[in-house]
């Protein structure tokens, strides 16, 4: 089984030390089944507070994948089930205004990474994820299969 961990979890991991580990933990454990969505690197850096924050990420996560050939970058199918998957939401009611948020493109563009590979996709929004996968098969599970 391969696994694509996203963003939130990240986060999560960075912000409270017990959650951190588990992180560790799963990484190593899973380290030959693990991809890095070129997407979810984007959201970290975009977020990365200082320079020194942004070069420790880069160096402690980005390049390990990177160097492993384990990042996924989008490439022209992907961005096409995106955009299908965007379609196919726009006919659903009530989503216009989670449909016009960037964080809410970039998840769908995560999704279309995750089917693509055939990867489970492992988040803390199920919200999102729930809605997105109601037009298009995907998986995904909470921290920590």
């Amino acid at each position: 089984m391969i696994y694509l961990i996203d963003s939130n979890v990240f986060v999560h991991a960075f912000r409270e030390i017990a959650f951190g580990t588990a992180l560790r933990r799963f990484h190593h454990t899973h380290l030959p089944h693990l991809v890095l969505s070129a997407v979810v690197v984007h959201e970290l850096l975009v977020g990365a507070v200082t320079a020194a924050d942004e070069r420790s990420f880069r160096r402690g996560i980005v390049e390990p994948f990177r160097l492993r050939q384990r990042l996924h970058v989008p490439v022209r199918q992907t961005w096409d089930l995106a955009t299908k998957i965007d379609r196919r939401l726009r006919k659903h009611r009530n989503l216009e205004s989670k449909l016009r948020t960037r964080s809410f493109f970039n998840d769908v563009l995560i999704a279309a990474s995750a089917r693509e590979i055939g990867a489970t996709l492992v988040t803390e929004n199920r919200e999102d994820f729930g809605i997105i996968s109601d037009v298009v098969g995907i998986h995904y599970v909470e921290p920590w299969p």
